[in-house]
Formats: structure tokens, sequence, C-alpha cells
């Protein structure tokens, strides 16, 4: 299970509601990732979570919790 916050936080990226959402759900059924979605992402894993997210990961990432896994979640 994803954390909570991070849900929430990616949620607010995507600037959808976070409620219900479980970290199952691919990225592009959310709508909104783009590539500004991708850059505030990368800005965020490196401020809240000190790590550096390459592009090759990001592309290789389908839902939330492979965001989460790359922050270390």
């Amino acid at each position: 299970m994803t954390d909570q916050a991070f849900i929430a936080s990616v949620a607010e990226i995507l600037e959808i509601d976070p409620a219900g959402l479980t970290g199952a759900e691919t990225l592009t059924e959310l709508g909104n990732w783009d590539s500004l979605a991708v850059i505030t992402f990368v800005a965020m894993a490196d401020a809240n979570y000190n790590t550096v997210v390459s592009g090759d990961q990001l592309r290789a990432a389908q839902t939330i919790n492979d965001l989460a896994a790359l922050v270390g979640l």
C-alpha cells in the first residue's frame, strides 16, 4: 500500500481528488500525466524524498505505486 500523503501529493500534481485512490491506478487513466506533471513529480521527489528520478525510470512507471517505488516507498 502506498503512503496516503504520497498519494495526496501525486493527486495534487495531477489536479485530481485523492479520495478513493489506492495507488494501483494507472497514470494514463487518471489524466493530466503530462510533461508539467512529470517535471513537478521530479521536483517533489528531490525536495521531499531526496531522490533523483531519471527519465528512464519515469517512462517505465505505469501506476502511482510505481512512482512511490521510485522514491523508496
